[in-house]
């Protein structure tokens, strides 16, 4: 996963949040959040990426979701946060 491309991550997402059985998305959720992060490290600068930026943390928000409808996840308050701050700056 090296040459990890923008598309794979936002793949990884797709499957994760469409997927039924809760043992598979709970997998599905690991492997998209680090095909995240790892394209996140890919970016020199950021500035440039601001739309996929963007694009990756409302990933993140909808997982964390799915995690606590679908999962029993405790939500995360720093998301929660984030996704606060996110609406009013949108």
């Amino acid at each position: 996963m090296r040459d990890l491309r923008p598309v794979l991550w936002q793949e990884a997402f797709i499957k994760a949040v469409d997927e039924p059985d809760r043992e598979t998305l709970a997998r599905l959720i690991r492997e998209a959040e680090f095909a995240i992060v790892f394209r996140r490290q890919q970016l020199e600068n950021t500035a440039d990426y601001n739309d996929e930026l963007r694009a990756m943390k409302l990933a993140t928000l909808a997982m964390d979701a799915v995690k606590v409808q679908k999962l029993g996840a405790v939500r995360n308050l720093m998301l929660l946060k984030d996704c606060c701050s996110f609406q009013k700056s949108a």
